[in-house]
């Protein structure tokens, strides 16, 4: 299991908030639900808009990433979610209210008392997949 505990420690700027680099939306491994690759969708067009150098990815809570300071699952899962180790911040939500916690989250960010983000450079590489001439 990924280590939410080993994510990103805070910087010590802006008093002590922690520095959100990468948002993980888990889900089951044995069934991976249309409705939430839609809650993915929106946290990652959130992050994306607001101009902010925040990765969303997409993971089954069996094989989390190694850091993340975000850990976005739906009810079913919050069970499991108690199992993984302590660090991240853990949001609980249905596709029905994805754009309220992704607003929510994204407020809690800007605002810069627990969590904060980096704005993305705009000098930074831009990663870009593609499938044959088709960009994803």
């Amino acid at each position: 299991m990924g280590d939410g505990a080993g994510a990103a420690p805070a910087d010590g700027g802006e008093g002590g908030a922690r520095l959100v680099r990468t948002i993980v939306c888990a889900y089951a491994r044995d069934a991976l639900p249309v409705a939430w690759v839609q809650v993915f969708r929106r946290f990652e067009h959130t992050f994306t808009r607001a101009g902010l150098d925040v990765r969303v990815r997409l993971h089954p809570i069996d094989d989390l990433p190694e850091t993340y300071e975000v850990l976005v699952i739906p009810p079913d899962l919050r069970l499991r979610s108690l199992l993984t180790p302590r660090g991240a911040k853990v949001i609980v939500t249905t596709r029905e209210n994805a754009a309220a916690a992704a607003t929510d989250l994204l407020a809690e960010v800007q605002e810069g008392s627990k969590l904060r983000a980096e704005p993305r450079r705009a000098d930074a590489p831009r990663i870009v997949t593609r499938r044959g001439y088709e960009e994803l």
